[in-house]
């Protein structure tokens, strides 16, 4: 199996107008950047820096829940593999 060598778009323009690589067709173009004002409000406030800590989130919400069964469920799943027959 031969490896396949994918092109790097380098053009400054398209790369600050399009959505490079959203079409997966042999035929089109990419998804043109509409204007921030035509997005929805809750996109600009996504957290894309860093996963909050445990300790940091309020105990009241459904994401504490759901973060503490994921770690209790991955540890299980580690303890599990340890174990002999």
């Amino acid at each position: 199996m031969e490896k396949k060598i994918i092109p790097v778009e380098t053009d400054a323009n398209k790369l600050v107008n399009y959505v490079c690589g959203s079409n997966y067709m042999k035929t089109g173009e990419d998804v043109k950047l509409k204007p921030d004002a035509e997005y929805p409000d809750w996109l600009w406030t996504l957290n894309t820096e860093r996963i909050v800590p445990l300790d940091e989130l309020d105990p009241d919400t459904k994401q504490y829940w759901r973060r503490l069964r994921k770690m209790a469920l991955r540890r299980n799943n580690q303890l599990s593999k340890l174990k002999k027959f």
